[in-house]
């Protein structure tokens, strides 16, 4: 429940979310839910903290069939925080997979320090809701009441906020430290010439987003997508026998 004078939280719900029961469940938990379209994740707790929510045998499965990786980078473009929730016996499923066990582990390793993605392990609908409602209640009293709007551009009259606009599509890069990196660097054309080390020394980025930024402005742009496969990602041979590894 709310304490007298503190709002109540909100927490974005993607429409097809309404099936598993989960904005219901925060409802009767004192939750204001918003049902959206979300261009990415699941569940999204103002002001930009994205939340995927997968069963442990589709996060497993997604892993080898390259969604997972495709998703996180997405989702990180998208938020400054993401978060995974994982409902079910992970360990249990991943018995099914023992011959590549050490690749998931490495996987989730990944997702983790390549995409500061954080984990959360749920026992199913009800604990998932438990933690949405949570961490919403944290940020409750946080920024503006008002909607948040997702993916809005700036008006052309801007320069200002188009300069920000900009910074903040980098990977991790929310609205405050993007203003940091503004106001170290000057213009989007010193920002797009910094250093790694001087990207890594602004406030609020480090040296593992200034890596991801980097990547990003040096990557030459490719026609069509592929998708990254497990398998491809540690660079092995689907099917290969386990003994091989050695």
């Amino acid at each position: 429940m709310s304490s007298p004078g503190q709002r109540r939280p909100r927490i974005y719900a993607d429409t097809r979310e309404e099936a598993s029961g989960i904005p219901k469940l925060l409802e009767s938990m004192n939750v204001i839910v918003i049902r959206k379209q979300l261009p990415e994740g699941d569940y999204l707790v103002p002001p930009d903290v994205a939340f995927e929510r997968k069963s442990a045998a589709d996060f497993i499965s997604s892993l080898f069939d390259g969604r997972l990786f495709d998703q996180a980078s997405r989702i990180r473009g998208t938020y400054s925080e993401v978060l995974y929730i994982i409902e079910g016996d992970f360990f249990r499923e991943l018995r099914f997979w023992s011959d590549k066990e050490r690749q998931l582990i490495g996987a989730l390793a990944s997702l983790v320090t390549r995409y500061d993605a954080k984990i959360l392990w749920s026992e199913g609908p009800r604990q998932t809701a438990e933690y949405l409602a949570s961490i919403a209640s944290k940020y409750g009293n946080r920024g503006a009441s008002g909607p948040v709007v997702i993916n809005k551009k700036p008006s052309m009259q801007s320069l200002r906020e188009w300069q920000l606009y900009v910074v903040e599509s980098f990977p991790g890069i929310g609205a405050k430290t993007a203003e940091r990196i503004l106001e170290k660097f000057g213009s989007l054309e010193a920002f797009f010439n910094a250093s790694l080390a001087e990207l890594a020394a602004v406030e609020g980025v480090g040296e593992a987003k200034a890596t991801r930024i980097k990547e990003l402005l040096k990557a030459p742009f490719k026609s069509g997508v592929k998708r990254t496969t497990l398998d491809e990602f540690y660079d092995r041979p689907a099917g290969r026998p386990k003994d091989e590894e050695r």
